[in-house]
């Protein structure tokens, strides 16, 4: 006992001479370890691809979430602190997709079985995720292991897999990271009701005023995966990318600049990659679509004497695979037994090509490809007239046996078929807004700009499109059965699904009496179409872009244009709706 009050003494006496080291305070213990680095790491619109090959041309491509998986895997072997994000269109946009979603649902979604298998965190939800159904998309979150996010859904569901949480907070090395998700809110103006029943969509903003908030107050860190885009470039204020936006679809801009307490955003939808950009001290980033980069955020988080974290620094990029990129075997391993079944289901032969069709001039003259899509329309929905565009210019139908794959090529979207009632004057107006997509002649000497997927042309009338007219006067020589038009001439006219409720901008189509809809999608309509006819339609020349001189300018340089977009590794374009 003497002994050790000896030994006592000696400690407190060297204590307070400075030869012992005092017992550390709380709040010093937490300053040894008070700076903390979470890697976060993003991809959006993967829209089903999968492996890194085109499933259309069955070439290689330097992109897919195989690809993808060996750089998460890579980064998370030196960055323990990491958190895997998605913001949104993750099940449709493939055959791939196509056919685990209609023709075999029996199995796991795969999309959703190789996100599980590289340990995503969380999802929010994309527009595209509402294109089968609502059985088929709550197939697909009951097999997830991460969370669905949609924070501006008012639902009628407040539990189970139908119930899409706001948010969802973390906790990475003791720090809370607050994770919310938004979808833009352009769904009901692409789908039919069927498919988003119980759920409304609010504006972006308005729903991130109310929620940010909340999250903010339970949070260390706060992050948006968030299904919407930039509307504009934030230096030029000019658009950012060509297609016909409706007010609050691409929300990214507005929501950094006036809702505050947000850290980091990751945003999609517009299928345009950005590394880094900093709003309003919101650090920003999109990886690029298809699996083709991952955006990365590293944030540095420093802990206070009292103990509460805050933002020290905060740094993004994206990281794309290369050639030299391998698969992850995991996910090759997991996902091959569906890649035969699909392989086979693509093959199956439909029709005969007597010559091999180009789409690449599809969009400014008149083309088999895109006649025999307005012949199925016609076919099936009993019309007097149809309007279709083609969706991909890159699509190539060779000469011999088409199957299944080439349909995909030539409709890639899974829209279903309509007939409205419209008027001649009605079916002008929306051909002269599918004629502004089309650039001025004479040209003003700046680039011609060319037309999208929304260009559509009509078959069952005849017609010039004369671009050396303002915008509004353009069609001419409209003619019904040889005959000129008649404004009060009733019709019966074929178009999909996304052209009835305004997409693309056509608002001619609003409130028109729908005399016919179809359950099925138009590319299904098309390959029966294909195997009872055996053949491509021949194309007739009923609609033609006038003065010449201007066509052959658009055509030389669609042309090129498609040259150079016709790379090895990318055959189809990127096509964002």
């Amino acid at each position: 006992m003497k002994t050790a009050r000896a030994f006592l003494l000696v400690l407190f006496l060297l204590a307070l001479c400075g030869g012992a080291s005092a017992p550390a305070r709380p709040h010093q213990t937490q300053l040894a370890n008070r700076s903390v680095t979470l890697t976060l790491l993003s991809t959006t619109d993967s829209h089903g691809h999968l492996l890194a090959i085109n499933e259309l041309t069955n070439r290689p491509t330097n992109e897919g979430l195989a690809k993808i998986a060996t750089l998460v895997r890579q980064i998370r072997a030196h960055t323990p602190n990491t958190l895997l994000l998605d913001c949104g269109d993750t099940t449709e946009g493939t055959p791939f997709a196509y056919y685990f979603a209609v023709e075999d649902t029996s199995e796991p979604n795969p999309e959703i079985a190789a996100f599980n298998a590289m340990h995503y965190d969380a999802m929010a939800v994309g527009n595209h995720e509402f294109n089968f159904g609502e059985k088929e998309m709550w197939k697909a979150k009951s097999e997830s292991d991460f969370p669905w996010l949609a924070a501006n859904l008012k639902e009628t569901y407040s539990s189970g897999v139908r119930y899409i949480a706001p948010y969802v907070i973390k906790r990475v090395a003791g720090i809370r990271v607050g994770i919310v998700g938004f979808v833009t809110p352009g769904v009901p103006r692409w789908e039919i009701p069927a498919h988003y029943a119980g759920y409304t969509f609010e504006p972006i903003v308005e729903s991130a005023k109310r929620v940010i908030p909340e999250v903010r107050a339970k949070s260390d860190l706060v992050v948006v995966i968030m299904h919407s885009g930039l509307d504009r470039n934030p230096e030029t204020g000019k658009p950012s990318y060509g297609g016909v936006q409706m007010p609050g679809e691409n929300a990214a801009l507005e929501t950094a600049q006036q809702v505050p307490g947000i850290d980091v955003l990751f945003y999609g939808h517009t299928h345009e990659e950005m590394p880094k950009l900093i709003v309003n001290g919101v650090l920003m980033a999109q990886a690029k679509n298809w699996g083709g980069s991952l955006a990365r955020a590293d944030v540095t988080m420093e802990r206070n004497a009292s103990g509460k974290w805050a933002v020290a620094s905060k740094t993004s990029t994206t990281i794309r695979p290369t050639a030299d990129t391998p698969q992850d075997t995991e996910i090759v391993k997991l996902l091959d037994p569906y890649q035969k079944k699909v392989e086979a289901y693509l093959d199956t032969p439909i029709a005969k090509a007597d010559r091999t069709l180009e789409g690449a001039l599809a969009r400014y003259q008149d083309e088999p490809l895109v006649d025999a899509i307005q012949d199925a329309q016609m076919e099936f929905a009993h019309a007097d007239v149809s309007l279709a565009t083609m969706f991909i210019p890159s699509t190539r139908v060779k000469a011999g046996t088409v199957t299944i794959r080439d349909a995909f090529g030539i409709y890639p979207y899974e829209n279903t078929l309509y007939a409205v009632q419209m008027t001649g004057a009605e079916l002008k107006d929306a051909l002269e807004h599918a004629a502004s997509f089309y650039p001025s002649w004479p040209s003003t000497g700046s680039r011609m700009r060319l037309p999208g997927y929304d260009a559509d042309s009509a078959k069952g009338v005849s017609y010039e499109m004369d671009l050396s007219k303002p915008v509004g006067s353009r069609i001419v020589n409209l003619r019904f059965h040889g005959k000129p038009l008649s404004p009060t001439q009733k019709l019966r006219v074929a178009i999909n699904n996304y052209r009835d409720t305004g997409g693309g901008g056509y608002s001619v189509y609003k409130d028109l009496p729908v005399v016919y809809r179809s359950k099925r999608e138009i590319r299904d309509l098309l390959i029966e179409y294909l195997k009872q006819t055996k053949r491509f339609p021949a194309a007739d020349d009923h609609w033609r872009i006038v003065p010449d001189e201007a066509r052959e300018a658009i055509e030389k340089q669609a042309l090129a244009q498609e040259q150079g977009r016709r790379a090895p590794a990318n055959s189809a374009a990127s096509v964002q709706r």
